[in-house]
């Protein structure tokens, strides 16, 4: 294929991901209802997770589920006695209770709760926590309760279907048919390349371009779904009632309130005050897209958790030297072996058999010897940075408004879990987020369970300088924190 092709292609792909990101993030594409206040909505009896549906689109309009709805429709079928909880501190077993005439979305919540139960390995008809946080719901499951919601509020006039929606849709399509397309082209090429035993034949450009247009196709489909409506004017007037709903919520519910322990629980759950209710009873989405919410400045909000980890990050300095200088080393010898290999005399007498061959050969040794210097250069750097961060240290302080889990066991979490120490001894990582003082910006550490300061606790973190490893995580004033044997703090 010629290059004019390949680059317009890439530029298209490039264009519609923009547009994407920038509809995804509610910068464009997220409308201007046009319906008018009609009937007052009794906040403190509206269904939880409907309340977090519209109170999650406040600022932008645009609507889609948080993660904790879930978690407070369960709350509320407890308190309705639709569902029963038993609990001992921070776990829960959930059991059946008097399940009739349920509504589309709190049936589907009761179905999914009755499939655990039947695959949990406890005699009791019951599900727990631990359950709930190690097999949560798969994504089929999450787009059924996200419709069953959405039509609930739309039957209720809050929102309506988003406009320009088929942008996401269209882009879709165009996508997946630009990625089939590539990964064809590539396929043959492969299949040309190990016909000839050539590896030249095989076509990379393709193969990557069709790999992001398949990505981007998930991508902008996802988004379609998940965010399909915005909120009317009826909506959007109840959403400012549920944040004030929300205030007087945050004086009578308290961080220790569990499951039965307010009549207010649920409410509190889906409209994001820290409970231990949402320890007890962990639904976590497929694509958690890690907000939180944010009560600082003038309005109630979800903010994106920063969880920047980059590849390193974390690691203990004396190991960050020892790695770095080995696999410098390693990449030194690799790249003295390639410019051996490259000035052998008979590299020279082959080259008069076969010219082509040996042009091949030698831009193969070309670019591995670019990369064992590029590697080369990488364990240096993390060397120097391993040896500033034994003596550069920098703090911050800030609020605990979430510990939590890892809710997916990546390779890029158990590559972290390595370099920096946790999970070792039968210590667990945690994630900890932190409301930081300064910036009102949240912002979250990896730390082992023995570190994590309760939520509400105002903690002062130490971290080193450059691959912010945390090295210790201290309580200010009488906020409860503790640090008791933390293996990261070493």
């Amino acid at each position: 294929m010629s290059a004019p092709l390949l680059w317009g292609v890439a530029v298209l792909l490039g264009a519609f991901r923009l547009i994407w990101w920038l509809g995804a993030n509610d910068h464009i594409l997220c409308g201007s209802p046009k319906s008018h206040p009609s009937d007052e909505h009794d906040v403190e009896h509206c269904p939880p997770a409907l309340a977090a549906f519209a109170l999650v689109g406040a600022d932008s309009g645009t609507c889609f589920l948080p993660v904790q709805a879930a978690t407070a429709a369960v709350a509320d079928l407890v308190q309705r006695d639709v569902l029963h909880a038993t609990t001992d501190g921070d776990i829960a077993t959930i059991s059946l209770g008097n399940a009739t005439e349920l509504s589309g979305d709190d049936a589907l919540l009761v179905h999914m709760l009755q499939t655990r139960m039947s695959e949990s390995d406890s005699v009791s008809e019951g599900v727990g926590s631990g359950t709930l946080a190690h097999h949560p719901p798969g994504q089929v499951w999450w787009l059924r309760y996200r419709r069953a919601i959405t039509l609930r509020s739309r039957n209720l006039g809050l929102t309506q279907p988003r406009p320009f929606l088929q942008i996401f849709f269209g882009i879709s399509g165009i996508a997946a048919a630009i990625g089939l397309a590539g990964l064809f082209i590539a396929l043959r090429s492969l299949i040309r390349a190990m016909t000839a035993l050539d590896p030249f034949e095989l076509n990379l450009w393709w193969l990557i371009l069709g790999g992001v247009g398949i990505r981007l196709a998930l991508d902008a489909f996802r988004t379609g779904i998940e965010r399909s409506d915005v909120l009317t004017a009826t909506g959007r007037h109840y959403a400012v009632r549920l944040s004030h709903l929300r205030d007087r919520l945050v004086e009578t519910v308290g961080l220790v309130d569990g499951i039965g322990d307010s009549r207010d629980i649920a409410h509190a759950i889906a409209l994001g005050i820290p409970t231990r209710a949402t320890r007890q009873i962990p639904l976590f989405s497929p694509h958690d897209e890690h907000l939180i919410w944010s009560s600082s400045g003038d309005s109630v909000r979800l903010s994106r958790v920063r969880r920047d980890w980059r590849p390193g990050e974390g690691t203990r300095p004396p190991v960050a030297i020892t790695a770095g200088l080995s696999t410098a080393v390693i990449a030194l010898v690799v790249r003295r072996a390639v410019h051996a290999i490259s000035a052998r005399d008979w590299l020279t007498s082959l080259s008069a058999d076969s010219p082509a061959a040996v042009g091949d050969l030698e831009r193969l040794l070309s670019i591995g010897g670019q990369a064992a210097l590029l590697v080369v250069f990488g364990g240096i750097c993390l060397a120097v940075a391993g040896f500033i961060d034994v003596f550069a240290r920098r703090t911050f302080h800030g609020t605990v408004i979430d510990v939590r889990l890892p809710e997916s066991q990546t390779m890029a979490q158990k590559l972290q879990e390595f370099l920096t120490g946790a999970g070792h001894d039968g210590v667990a990582i945690v994630e900890v987020t932190l409301d930081l003082n300064d910036s009102h910006r949240p912002c979250t550490i990896v730390v082992d369970a023995n570190a994590a300061a309760p939520i509400g606790s105002q903690v002062a973190v130490e971290q080193t300088l450059l691959l912010r490893r945390v090295r210790s995580v201290a309580p200010r004033g009488t906020s409860g924190a503790h640090l008791s044997g933390s293996t990261l703090s070493r």
